[in-house]
Parts: C-alpha cells; sequence; structure tokens
C-alpha cells in the first residue's frame, strides 16, 4: 500500500505523519488516531497537525492548486473513548505542518517541502487554506531541517 510512487490520498497522510515523526526524532510520539485532534505530541505537550497533498495523485495529476483543511475540531477523543468538546473553538494544534510534493516518488523524503505555521496564524474561522496563502506566512523547509525549525518556533512561542 505505501510502497508506490503515488499512494492514495488516504494511505498518503498516514506516511506522511510517520515521516514527519521519525524526522522529529525522539521525545515525539505519534498521537493521530480515529478522531484524533491532532497527529504529533512532544514530551512535553507541544502539539502538532500535519497536512499534506500531492500534485500526482493515484489516479493521475491534480489539476487545482492545493488547499488543507484547518478547521478547528469541534472535539476530541483523548484516551479513544471518552469525547471531550472543543468549547473554545480554536484549533487544539500548537503549530500546523503542511506538507507538499511536486516530485515523482511520494516514498522519496527529500522530495517533500514542508510549511511550519504558528496555528495562531492561521485565519480564525477558516476551514481551508491554499499553498499560495501558506507560502506568504512562511519559508519553506526541506526534512533536512524541518527539525531544527520546529524547535526554533517553540522557542518563539509566547
Amino acid at each position: 500500500m505505501f510502497d508506490v510512487p503515488q499512494m492514495q490520498n488516504n494511505l498518503r497522510g498516514l506516511w506522511v505523519e510517520a515521516m514527519v515523526c521519525e524526522i522529529l526524532g525522539s521525545g515525539w510520539k505519534h498521537t493521530g488516531g480515529d478522531w484524533a485532534a491532532w497527529d504529533i505530541e512532544r514530551q512535553d505537550g507541544l502539539r502538532v497537525e500535519v497536512k499534506q497533498s500531492a500534485m500526482q495523485q493515484s489516479w493521475g495529476t491534480t489539476s487545482g492548486p492545493p488547499r488543507f483543511g484547518i478547521a478547528a475540531a469541534k472535539g476530541h477523543y483523548p484516551d479513544g473513548k471518552t469525547y471531550i468538546a472543543n468549547a473554545s473553538g480554536c484549533r487544539l494544534a500548537d503549530i500546523y505542518i503542511f506538507a507538499w510534493h511536486d516530485g515523482q516518488d511520494q516514498r522519496e523524503v527529500s522530495e517533500w517541502i514542508f510549511h511550519v505555521v504558528d496555528a495562531k496564524l492561521l485565519p480564525n474561522g477558516q476551514k481551508s487554506l491554499g499553498l499560495r496563502a501558506i507560502q506568504k506566512l512562511t519559508q519553506p523547509v526541506t526534512a533536512s531541517t524541518l527539525r531544527s525549525r520546529i524547535m526554533k518556533m517553540r522557542n518563539e512561542r509566547p
């Protein structure tokens, strides 16, 4: 399922989350599962949501510009069983990583680019955001510099 150059959308998301978690290294764990409100969490509680898209789809080349879902979760299941409503209406992740692939083989980590955005910079009430809008918020980083960018952002957060 994962060993193809262009993965199905639902599988590619899982693969990218695992890839990002591996890039971030020790002290991080994958928390994204059924009805999770964020995908990766650091041992100190920093929460990261990973969104991804790719030019090449399993069915062919996409014709429209990429969009990423950024809607705040209505709630989540922290233990997998108990629902907790998001009364604040705010996004529950601290940082969003937008992964974009415009290469030939989605398995190649070096072909991905990442945009790292503090959740506070995302437009309130908006449900999705295009790649061009994301590019106005931050500069892209590669897999080799993703971890240092996250660490720098954590130090910059109030």
